[in-house]
């Protein structure tokens, strides 16, 4: 009976499919968090969900998943306690960790939904899902218009179109309306669903302006210079993972150097954390085993903040 609106329309055997489906989303914010509530309710058998952020009072403007009493929790935390909730059916398995190529296979499954907010991540599950040939849908908003684009096996990827790009416009800087995440989160699952049910997925990249109303489609061929069709996976074994990365738009850097994650958390742990048992907070530092997120004014003050607490 939950699903009989939606059964009259893709049938009950595409709605087996669905309960039988594993879908990943990588990133909670504005897009994933949407995507996930969304997917729970159509009926999906598994989610997997991965962030690494805390809610912030900013995000609810848009991330409609989260409410003011959620403040200051992880977001992979709390999304498991709330979708749930809206479907007590749905298997949730969540990561309140940093995605990269040490942690990649925990969003192995048939379909992985890209709703994250840098390249380096981008092209991360780009390979990876090319190499594993998994199904992904690209998405991405800001301002008034986004883009959903399905990359699916031998066919142009990410890198194709985006490789010579250096970063992205951020919602700290330019802005976002909440309308438009909504809208492009809608198309994402829109696709998922096609493409889960064997459906007739949207081929080309769809590109809405909500400020015009105007919806364009853009023929996509792969680069025969392409790393990735080309199995060149630099950023999936750990070539071109940046050791700092400071997050355009934002007072956050990310800095990946080896260290003991359990011997920094012990010493830290008599001055006061927060701990979140795959990571923990200390001050402005998020720690997590293989990076640490550091809010500072610079990246002298980041760097500084490292060696203070976590050596040199």
């Amino acid at each position: 009976m939950r699903y009989s609106r939606q059964e009259i329309l893709i049938g009950k055997k595409a709605q087996e499919k669905l309960r039988n489906s594993t879908v990943s989303i990588v990133g909670l914010g504005a897009l994933g968090s949407v995507s996930a509530n969304l997917l729970a309710r159509a009926g999906i058998g598994k989610l997997i969900l991965i962030d690494r952020d805390l809610v912030e009072i900013t995000n609810l403007q848009r991330q409609s998943l989260f409410t003011e009493e959620h403040l200051d929790k992880p977001k992979a935390i709390v999304a498991v306690e709330i979708l749930k909730k809206i479907n007590s059916e749905v298997e949730v398995v969540s990561y309140f960790d940093d995605l990269n190529y040490k942690t990649i296979n925990l969003i192995k499954s048939d379909l992985i939904l890209d709703c994250t907010d840098n390249l380096e991540t981008r092209f991360l599950i780009n390979e990876f899902c090319v190499k594993n040939r998994i199904p992904r849908i690209y998405s991405s908003a800001i301002k008034s218009s986004g883009y959903v684009f399905n990359i699916l096996p031998d066919k142009p990827c990410i890198n194709c179109i985006l490789r010579n790009l250096k970063a992205e416009e951020t919602c700290e800087v330019s802005g976002v309306l909440n309308t438009i995440t909504n809208l492009i989160s809608s198309i994402q699952v829109n696709e998922a669903i096609k493409i889960l049910t064997d459906g007739n997925p949207e081929k080309d990249l769809i590109f809405f302006n909500m400020a015009k109303n105007e919806l364009t489609k853009v023929k996509i061929r792969k680069d025969p210079n392409c790393d990735a069709c080309n199995k060149k996976f630099e950023y999936l074994n750990g070539k071109k993972q940046l050791n700092f990365v400071k997050y355009c738009g934002s007072d956050t850097y990310k800095i990946s150097l080896n260290f003991n994650f359990d011997k920094v958390k012990s010493n830290l742990k008599k001055i006061g954390i927060k701990d979140f048992k795959t990571a923990f907070q200390f001050k402005n530092l998020m720690v997590f085993k293989n990076s640490v997120l550091i809010k500072a004014d610079s990246e002298k003050e980041a760097k500084s903040l490292y060696a203070k607490y976590l050596g040199n």
